[in-house]
């Protein structure tokens, strides 16, 4: 009755081995598990003689697949193994197969590719053992040697003293493309690759036996040749024997070997497993979509040229560069398109280096250059100036134009840095100064960025501590009808409430709390704080109609971002219509398409929306006609001088528009009378600013309250 294959499945993450399980029950083969190195041991050491093969993951718990397989040799149990692994470091890899491993497959992986080297390996194992069964019947009958010789999947060859073939078995005359007549009385030296030939002189002259003889040794052959094609280079893995003639047994049975007549040997092409060895060497160390050396490789080739440089006492550059708004043209042509032009500044990049130089790619739109043995900064310089200036270049990718540019920063050995890490720390600093400078250019490293990045970072960690201690506090500035002059609302602004410095705006901080994404925290601090004074205001008597807090764009691009206003507006106990987001005109200009449907989902909850600081932003008419915008807010900085003519244009045009778009219109920044007759005359809804009251804490803002009721 016909058995299925016994697979055991190890693997420490419980969803891909319950999913791994499942594909190969249905595929038809029995399969065993365990979760890791130990557990998979105990299992094999009890029940190997029933299993069919190995599926072994490397990166366990307890005992690692390394361990396993060690530990399997040590215990001179015979597996067939295959390693699945997210691992594919060079010593990994390499250690897999040294200690016994068939095959390599690397997490994640297609199922059917999975399938297949399951069932290549199933079938080698299953060859090994009849080939195994084979060899024992050689000792009962020279009819079944012949037999297992000439059938065998390894090249067989018996050379005479003078090392001329006497005996070439079938798949010698499969694999090298030449008939047994063609071989036999030939020379061994016929067949082997000129680099192999001095260790094909001592193999193809084996006089050793048993233990001592040649096993193992890895050489190149070459087939018959045909027409004008060159001869074909074939890998072999050889094991090689003395051959005696007259051989005797005395009588405590020790063998006696005399007459040396040849040497056997039994040679498998492994052609196939060293490709694919040279393969997983190369996607260890290459980035597998422009082909360029990665991470791992650069550090490597930096740490020999870092070596030499000190050896030399020369200098070296390292030259980090970034792609200029590639995420845009990423999100908005596709990641083919995108791909396409990582490979085609890939390829351009190399044309401006020596063939020293190291190109590699980081990762994303990053690429990092090695400059070996140069002189002075200003070779670096020039390197960086044309790597600049050729990026600007239109790339044609498809039926696409594309224009980027590249920011750099560049980086000395040993001025500015002694070992791989600093001068990639020190590069990629002076390569983000040049972003934050306008972009489109390279910056040197010097030790003034350096004090600024420590400041920045100090400040950084200044806010972690700000929040968990609750230092922020939020501050608001009321809302008037200008007609009237009755609070309509109420904005939230943030301020931090330092320990030694004092009460500090948010242009001091804001900033690094976007870079650092710590905006989302201070964000949810915020509106939190805000909603909760506003219940408070409600309960002292005044029922603000709206509250304004200002949203950034990294906010906005968060996947929650909807679901977490509308839940603390109900977690609050209130209507959409109470809070008002406001947004600024580059803050929309941030992945266009999302932000609207965005918006659209709050307006639809009955959340109002405000175009904040409007007049210094670029978007268009269009744009504003898909958005569900409530209010358009000037900008204070038209406010504040009235009386030249360029300001009051603006912002007659922005009132002008206003009224066309049915939209209300905010004026910030109002400090004196004339200003607000003057928006009072353009029938400017709301105003706020210094005339009617400051930024103030929460209980000030309640005092505000209760006057403005009193008067």
């Amino acid at each position: 009755m016909f058995q299925p294959a016994h697979i055991l499945v190890v693997d420490d993450e419980p969803i891909l081995l319950q999913s791994c399980k499942l594909l190969l029950e249905a595929a038809g083969y029995k399969v065993s598990t365990a979760t890791n190195g130990k557990e998979a041991l105990d299992f094999l050491v009890l029940n190997h003689a029933n299993l069919s093969l190995l599926l072994l993951d490397l990166t366990m718990p307890v005992l690692d697949g390394l361990g396993v397989l060690r530990a399997l040799r040590e215990k001179a149990i015979e597996i067939c193994t295959v390693v699945l692994s997210g691992d594919i470091g060079f010593d990994s890899v390499s250690q897999s197969f040294q200690l016994g491993a068939y095959d390599f497959v690397k997490k994640p992986y297609e199922y059917e590719a999975l399938l297949k080297t399951l069932h290549n390996a199933l079938e080698r194992r299953e060859m090994e053992v009849n080939y195994y069964r084979l060899r024992l019947q050689l000792e009962r009958s020279e009819r079944l040697h012949r037999y297992m010789v000439e059938s065998s999947p390894d090249m067989i060859f018996i050379a005479d003293k003078e090392g001329q073939f006497c005996f070439a078995n079938d798949r010698a005359e499969a694999i090298l493309g030449y008939s047994k007549d063609e071989l036999i009385g030939q020379h061994y030296s016929m067949l082997v690759a000129p680099e192999s030939i001095n260790k094909a002189k001592l193999c193809f002259s084996e006089r050793r036996t048993g233990d001592r003889s040649t096993k193992g040794e890895e050489l190149w052959l070459l087939s018959k040749p045909q027409g004008s094609e060159e001869r074909k280079k074939i890998a072999i893995e050889l094991n090689a024997t003395g051959v005696y003639e007259n051989e005797t047994i005395d009588e405590t049975g020790v063998k006696h070997q005399r007459d040396f007549s040849g040497t056997y040997v039994v040679a498998r092409d492994i052609t196939e497993r060293l490709a694919a060895q040279k393969l997983i060497h190369y996607q260890a160390y290459h980035d597998l979509l422009t082909g360029l050396p990665n991470r791992a490789l650069f550090m490597d080739r930096l740490g020999n040229a870092i070596s030499s440089a000190k050896r030399k006492q020369d200098k070296l550059a390292v030259l980090f560069l970034d792609l200029d708004r590639f995420k845009l043209i990423n999100d908005t042509l596709g990641h083919d398109v995108g791909d396409e032009l990582l490979k085609s500044v890939a390829t351009s990049l190399k044309r401006c280096l020596r063939e020293s130089d190291t190109l590699a790619r980081l990762g994303g739109d990053e690429f990092i250059v090695l400059l070996p043995d140069i002189d002075n900064a200003a070779i670096a310089q020039k390197v960086a100036e044309k790597i600049v200036r050729v990026v600007k270049n239109p790339f044609m990718i498809g039926r696409h134009e594309i224009f980027v540019t590249a920011s750099v920063g560049l980086a000395m050995y040993p001025d500015d840095g002694e070992v791989a890490d600093d001068l990639i720390k020190n590069s990629d600093m002076a390569m983000y100064h040049t972003k934050a400078s306008g972009k489109d250019g390279f910056r040197i490293f010097t030790q003034q960025l350096s004090e600024q990045q420590q400041a920045q970072l100090s400040i950084e960690q200044e806010i972690r501590r700000g929040i968990r201690e609750r230092q922020f506090v939020v501050h608001y500035q009321p809302q008037i009808r200008a007609k009237t002059g009755e609070v309509s609302g109420v904005e939230a602004l943030l301020r931090w409430q330092h320990p030694e410095r004092g009460l500090l705006s948010p242009a001091f901080f804001l900033p690094i709390a976007e870079e650092s994404s710590l905006i989302l925290d201070l964000g949810d601090y915020v509106l939190d704080m805000a909603l909760d004074d506003l219940r408070t205001w409600w309960k002292e008597g005044f029922e603000l109609k709206k509250l304004a807090v200002n949203f950034s764009a990294h906010q906005i691009d968060q996947p929650n971002f909807v679901d977490n206003v509308i839940g603390k507006l109900k977690e609050k106990g209130f209507p959409g219509s109470v809070l008002e987001i406001e947004i600024t005109e580059s803050t929309l200009m941030n992945d266009v398409d999302k932000t609207i449907i965005k918006l659209k989902q709050l307006s639809s909850f009955g959340v109002h929306i405000a175009i904040d600081d409007f007049g210094t932003g670029y978007s268009s008419l269009s744009l504003l006609q898909k958005l569900p915008i409530n209010r358009l807010k000037i900008d204070r900085s038209f406010i504040q001088d009235l009386r030249d003519d360029s300001d009051r244009y603006i912002i007659e045009a922005i009132a002008h528009m206003a009224r066309g778009l049915h939209l209300e219109m905010v004026a910030e920044g109002v400090e004196e009378d004339y200003q607000l007759n003057y928006l009072r005359e353009l029938q400017c809804q709301v105003v706020q600013g210094f005339l009617f009251g400051q930024v103030m804490s929460a209980r000030d803002f309640s005092k505000f309250l209760f006057g403005q009721q009193a008067a």
